[in-house]
């Protein structure tokens, strides 16, 4: 059994969700298709019978940590570390050691907008199995003494935070404040600070039918219903609190060789489909870093900051990030210490004015396109997409459906919302800083 937060790679797309990871369905074959269907409890339950070897069920609910309070921060971190202690139908060792015995994966994954338990199983133990994945999800009881007992494994996660993260972070504090600026990870300040009755209310709270979601890949629609219509949870589909960009930075100082500065303007959230997807075609027309091994890049945004670089070493990738409603798009980038601030000009100077080609759309859509069937490919990223689809987009898009739309973003479509990256800017640095502009100075 696994915890995981969502994964923050620097030179790929952003860790929390985006619109074309919305969008992506789990790979099937020309005759597999999602069945859905929405049970009396509001549950919606939505299967991909491909005749897989490996059975996936995700139970997934719309809160994250923009469901937090000031004084709750944390807490689906928490949330996350918690899940497998003991519930009231079974405890922390009979879950641990009847997923070992059944050979199956239970893990839970979340962002600013989910979180989700997924269990991974073979199709013949998929029956004993699914009662472990619903007692995780549904029926905590949040024992003190095991809530106390996981800070421990907080204080080391928040010890190995990379800084590729920390500064995406960052960048979501500086940008929202709160709500969606609200860290995927614990402030160090609300350790042990969360009691297991914030917890239980929390659940009580957000984990409801209406938020509720039962999806599955290589099972049956039918086999999975049964699970969906019993699980115990409340009614009521919450009160999330509009985002609202309001831009601003945040310095960390460190003593470092290198700095790292994230840089973005508000964005699109994908409630606009059509702006969504043309600016993660703008993201990869940008740039996102090599794809070649000891290879650079040709993109444009790569070629405005190397021009200011010389021969200085940099990394520096594109960025886009879009949620139920709203979205950030920007630059991350990492240099020395000396000329980062020189880089960043020059980043932030292509940004705010786009230098792009018809070329570089062409080819920036043609890179989205294969991201998407690529990912089609990975068995974790299959259920993790038609989780997110069903759960905010009440439908599921194939890969080649989704393709198709990118297709029909046209190169006006995509030079429209470049020319939107005007108006409020957040700024997040890491290291010495002794040379990266304050927001004041790159108007």
């Amino acid at each position: 059994m696994a915890c995981s937060a969502v994964r923050c790679p620097i030179l790929r797309n952003s860790t929390v969700r985006n619109y074309a990871a919305l969008a992506k369905a789990a790979q099937s074959s020309p005759a597999a298709t999602v069945d859905t269907q929405v049970l009396s409890n509001k549950v919606t339950v939505a299967a991909l019978d491909n005749n897989s070897p490996l059975a996936q069920v995700s139970i997934i609910f719309k809160t994250g940590s923009r469901n937090e309070t000031y004084d709750t921060q944390g807490i689906t971190h928490l949330l996350r570390i918690a899940a497998g202690l003991t519930t009231s139908r079974s405890s922390t060792f009979a879950i641990t050691r009847n997923i070992q015995q059944l050979g199956g994966n239970l893990y839970t994954t979340v962002d600013r907008e989910s979180i989700a338990y997924t269990l991974q199983v073979t199709p013949d133990k998929l029956e004993k199995a699914l009662i472990f994945l619903e007692d995780a999800a549904t029926r905590q009881v949040f024992k003190p003494w095991e809530i106390s007992d996981s800070t421990p494994r907080l204080r080391y996660e928040l010890s190995t935070i990379p800084e590729n993260v920390r500064i995406v972070e960052l960048l979501h504090k500086a940008a929202y404040r709160e709500g969606l600026g609200y860290s995927l990870y614990s402030p160090k300040r609300q350790l042990d600070k969360i009691s297991s009755e914030t917890l239980q209310h929390y659940v009580n709270t957000w984990y409801t039918g209406d938020r509720c979601a039962v999806v599955a890949t290589g099972v049956s629609l039918s086999e999975i219903s049964p699970l969906a219509s019993r699980l115990q949870l409340g009614s009521g589909a919450g009160n999330t609190v509009p985002s609202n960009f309001k831009g601003g930075e945040i310095r960390k100082e460190r003593n470092s060789p290198l700095a790292s500065v994230a840089l973005a303007v508000e964005g699109s959230g994908f409630d606009k489909e059509t702006d969504a997807l043309a600016l993660a075609v703008l993201q990869k027309a940008a740039g996102t870093g090599p794809h070649v091994k000891w290879g650079t890049s040709t993109a444009p945004l790569q070629r405005a900051v190397a021009s200011a670089a010389g021969s200085e070493p940099f990394a520096i990738t594109s960025f886009n990030a879009s949620y139920s409603d709203s979205g950030i798009f920007g630059f991350l980038l990492q240099a020395p210490a000396n000329t980062v601030g020189s880089l960043t000009k020059a980043a932030y100077k292509w940004m705010s004015s786009p230098n792009i080609t018809d070329a570089d759309i062409a080819r920036g859509k043609t890179e989205l396109k294969a991201s998407i069937l690529y990912d089609a490919d990975n068995c974790t990223s299959q259920i993790e997409n038609l989780a997110q689809q069903t759960l905010f987009k009440g439908r599921v898009t194939s890969p080649a459906g989704l393709a198709a739309e990118v297709d029909k973003i046209s190169p006006a479509d995509v030079k429209k919302v470049a020319g939107k990256l005007t108006g409020k800017l957040a700024l997040a640095s890491i290291g010495n800083l002794s040379t990266v502009p304050y927001v004041d100075q790159l108007r």
